[in-house]
């Protein structure tokens, strides 16, 4: 009996040396390495598309003070501006692109992956709304 101990220690040990074998294991493989650079060059491009709507809104709204004017879904176009900044702040930092780089977490990516297919619709939609406007 005195042994217990030292044998549970041993096997707790060797256990997770086993799970961190593994899990490198998996995370070196090639498609796990290219699903990471899809999803940060796709994280870019979003991050771009982002940045160019709100930027042309900004614009819209400068070029003709139409900063209180009623837009779409009872937002003006100052609101919907704030909208945007905020879902990006949010979605779209830098902080999460490091996040992402930096992970080798697969449920991450999962996560990541439905964000950006999220921010991918909503910045379609943001866009459409945004393409009938007049400088």
């Amino acid at each position: 009996m005195p042994l217990f101990p030292d044998l549970t220690i041993v096997i707790v040990l060797c256990g997770g040396v086993i799970v961190y074998l593994l899990t490198k294991l998996l995370n070196s493989r090639a498609a796990y390495k290219e699903r990471k650079s899809f999803l940060l060059m796709q994280y870019q491009n979003l991050r771009k598309k982002s940045l160019q709507l709100q930027e042309s809104l900004s614009q819209y709204i400068l070029s003709g003070d139409h900063l209180k004017e009623p837009f779409t879904d009872g937002m003006t176009y100052g609101d919907y501006l704030k909208y945007l900044q905020k879902n990006h702040v949010k979605n779209l930092s830098d902080k999460g692109y490091a996040k992402i780089k930096n992970g080798d977490n697969r449920l991450q990516q999962k996560k990541v992956a439905e964000i950006l297919s999220e921010q991918e619709i909503l910045l379609k939609d943001a866009g459409d709304k945004l393409k009938f406007l007049q400088f």
